[in-house]
């Protein structure tokens, strides 16, 4: 897909991640016995919000841990509130997810739902990794995906920019116990992405939380790095155990330019429904 872009117009995509749904709509999420939340529902009330933004967003991508329950029923429902958004949604696996079905349920069967590695929206390429592994709360890239990033980084013209997302964070984020479950080769990641100015930023999911750093270049502009918080429940990083912040949903929105230049912002959606 390709949409055309004049020289000072930005792009507007956004994005949500780690929904964390179940087959049942009303199914309750008690990682914390303080804060229940209905992920389903939460995800309903982010869904209603983005429709009645503007200007329109080019397309929603949510990166990763779609499931709770790992079943089809699940992403029946997903498939369910999906099936009169407006806009293209892309879609890619997290740890929780299970591809196959995310294929048979979703990309597979809906007309605006797609599970793809890259889409283009005028100046920019925006690439969708896979980091997922079965069984697994970390994340990989295999030296398959490696060199397929690699080559479509060499095929982005060199006054082109690009995006990536993952669900793995790629980055130490300083918390003992959510880094070991973060890309286990992100050294490998990353040395891949030395070589291609074109990147301007990668944005992950994973973390239940708002993120940002820069990843330094050899030569040349860092890399921005974001992560983006939950529509279910938010986490803090401070301690050798995970705490339990709130339950608001949120979403990132991304500005981008055709000269290269990348406005995003992470909101909050208050007075969603609560249990």
């Amino acid at each position: 897909m390709t949409n055309t872009q004049t020289n000072s117009t930005p792009l507007r995509l956004l994005q949500i991640t780690d929904t964390h749904c179940y087959s049942d709509t009303n199914a309750i999420l008690d990682w914390s016995p303080t804060m229940p939340v209905q992920p389903n529902k939460n995800l309903h009330a982010i869904l209603q919000h983005l429709q009645s933004l503007s200007p329109a967003a080019e397309a929603l991508i949510i990166s990763g841990d779609l499931a709770q329950e790992e079943v089809a029923g699940t992403y029946e429902r997903i498939a369910e509130l999906l099936q009169d958004y407006p806009w293209p949604v892309h879609i890619l696996p997290g740890n929780h997810d299970v591809p196959e079905l995310m294929q048979a349920h979703l990309s597979q069967v809906m007309p605006n739902v797609r599970q793809s590695d890259a889409l283009q929206l005028g100046h920019w390429h925006i690439l969708l990794l896979d980091s997922s592994k079965p069984e697994r709360n970390d994340g990989e890239l295999s030296e398959q995906q490696l060199a397929q990033l690699q080559a479509q980084l060499q095929a982005i013209p060199e006054q082109a920019h690009s995006v990536i997302f993952l669900h793995h964070h790629p980055v130490s984020i300083n918390s003992p116990w959510m880094d070991p479950w973060g890309l286990q080769n992100a050294d490998a990641f990353w040395q891949v992405l030395q070589a291609f100015p074109q990147v301007k930023a990668v944005v992950f999911g994973h973390i239940h939380n708002e993120f940002q750093t820069n990843y330094p270049r050899e030569q040349g502009e860092p890399i921005k790095v974001y992560g983006t918080p939950s529509t279910c429940m938010q986490l803090s990083h401070d301690a050798d155990q995970p705490s339990f912040l709130h339950t608001h949903p949120a979403w990132r929105e991304l500005y981008l330019y055709p000269d290269g230049r990348l406005d995003t912002q992470v909101h909050y959606l208050e007075g969603a429904a609560q249990v």
